[in-house]
């Protein structure tokens, strides 16, 4: 029985993979023109090209002021370390679609940061 178990287990690792999830790349204009948003079911995670101010980022998609939105930590580049951002993008990703990105050095109250409209690229 054992001996069985190797040769299928062994088998699925060199399979490709069934599923191919698309990835959209989102363009904030100055800010950041390629984020990729990796999406797996309310879970949201993505990173950047090295040309933008942001890095990596996870959060999630949540209601805002009733509106549906992915909601996420991330990282902007050439700030102080002491600041923490949160990046708010309306969802589902549609051209014309809002972004902002807020920061906080207590974490208790934010400011805005930076916002705009942005564009999927693919």
């Amino acid at each position: 029985m054992r001996k069985s178990l190797i040769p299928a287990a062994a088998a699925l690792l060199v399979l490709p993979s069934v599923a191919h999830a698309k990835v959209p790349v989102l363009n904030f204009g100055d800010f950041c023109d390629f984020l990729a948003v990796v999406i797996d079911h309310s879970h949201v995670s993505g990173f950047s090209n090295y040309s933008c101010q942001t890095g990596n980022f996870v959060g999630m998609i949540g209601k805002v002021d009733g509106a549906r939105a992915i909601i996420a930590a991330i990282q902007v580049r050439n700030a102080p370390k002491r600041y923490q951002f949160l990046l708010q993008v309306s969802y589902p990703l549609v051209d014309g679609g809002y972004w902002s990105v807020y920061y906080t050095r207590n974490g208790y109250t934010m400011k805005p940061y930076k916002s705009g409209t942005y564009t999927v690229i693919k």
